[in-house]
C-alpha cells in the first residue's frame, strides 16, 4: 500500500510514529510519495587501473554510452562518479521492477562485465519521480560547473607539472608527498612500475637522481575531475650511479581529491634517435 510522508521524517531524533501525526496535523508541510529504488555501488574490480590506454578508454566510453542508453529507457535515475580515490568508485540508482532485473541491469554494464567495476546492490526507499537529467536550470549551472572545473584544470595542472618536475630534480620529497596521490602508479620508460612510496623511496635515499628535466608540449584535457595530461621530457639521471639520459613522450592522470590536483598515473616512452 503506498504511503505518503511528510519531509520531517527524515528529521534526526524524530519517530516514525510521532513524524506521521506531525504530518497530519500541519498538512500545509511539502509532502512526497515514497517508492522503492535499487542502489548500486560500484566498486574498484580486480582489473581496475589508472593507466589511460586505448582498451580503458574504449571501456570507458561503452561505459558512458550505457549510462545514456538506461536513462534514455528510463531505467537509471541517478549516475555518478566519486571524487575521493576510494575503493567506491560510482553509483546507480534504478528505477525498475525488482531486484533480478536490477542486478541483470548491472551486470551488463561494460565496465563491470570488464572487471574494472563490481556491483553490490540494495533496495533503497525515496521520494517518487526524481530523475537523471535535472531541470534546464540545473543543467545550465552545472555545465558552468563543469566548465570551471576545466579551467581550473588548465590552469592549475601546468604548473603542477612544472612544480612536481622541480621536486624530482631537487630531491623535494616533502613536495611530491602533496602532489602524488597515494594509489600512484609510476611506469618507467623501462617499464619499471613504482607506487608513491617505492618512487619518493628511492628518490630520497639517491638511488634515483634526477640531475635535469625540461619538459614541453604539455596539453591538458580535463574530464570532470579527471585530467589527462600530454607532453614530452628531456631527462638527464642517474640510476645507482649510472648516468641515463632520456627523450620520453608521456601521459599523466590527475584526479581532483580533496579540492586539490593529485598525480595518480604517469606512463612515458622513449623517443626513438632519428
Amino acid at each position: 500500500m503506498k504511503k505518503v510522508f511528510s519531509l520531517l521524517i527524515l528529521c534526526v531524533g524524530v519517530t516514525p510514529g510521532a513524524a506521521l501525526l506531525t504530518a497530519a496535523q500541519k498538512a500545509s508541510e511539502a509532502q512526497y510519495e515514497m517508492t522503492t529504488y535499487y542502489l548500486v555501488l560500484l566498486y574498484r574490480g580486480p582489473n581496475s587501473t589508472p593507466e589511460v590506454r586505448p582498451e580503458t578508454q574504449r571501456i570507458q566510453g561503452a561505459h558512458m554510452a550505457n549510462i545514456r542508453r538506461m536513462a534514455d529507457e528510463g531505467k537509471l535515475i541517478l549516475a555518478g562518479p566519486m571524487g575521493d580515490g576510494s575503493k567506491l568508485r560510482g553509483i546507480f540508482v534504478f528505477h525498475v521492477g525488482s531486484l533480478p532485473e536490477a542486478q541483470a541491469l548491472a551486470a551488463e554494464d561494460p565496465a563491470v562485465k570488464a572487471g574494472r567495476l563490481i556491483p553490490e546492490i540494495h533496495p533503497w526507499f525515496t521520494a517518487k519521480n526524481i530523475r537523471v537529467y535535472p531541470t534546464a536550470e540545473a543543467a545550465a549551472a552545472g555545465s558552468d560547473s563543469e566548465d570551471k572545473v576545466r579551467g581550473r584544470a588548465e590552469r592549475e595542472i601546468p604548473d603542477l607539472e612544472i612544480q612536481r618536475f622541480k621536486a624530482m630534480t631537487d630531491q623535494d620529497t616533502v613536495a611530491l608527498d602533496h602532489i602524488l596521490s597515494d594509489d600512484l602508479t609510476y611506469t618507467h620508460s623501462s617499464a619499471r612500475i613504482d607506487t608513491k612510496a617505492q618512487f619518493i623511496s628511492s628518490i630520497r635515499s639517491g638511488e634515483l637522481k634526477y640531475l635535469s628535466i625540461a619538459p614541453g608540449d604539455l596539453k591538458v584535457r580535463a574530464y570532470g575531475n579527471t585530467a589527462v595530461v600530454t607532453g614530452r621530457a628531456s631527462i638527464n639521471s642517474e640510476m645507482r650511479g649510472q648516468p641515463m639520459t632520456a627523450e620520453l613522450r608521456f601521459t599523466d592522470t590527475y584526479v581532483l581529491q580533496g579540492g586539490r590536483w593529485q598525480m595518480v598515473a604517469w606512463e612515458s616512452t622513449p623517443i626513438p634517435n632519428p
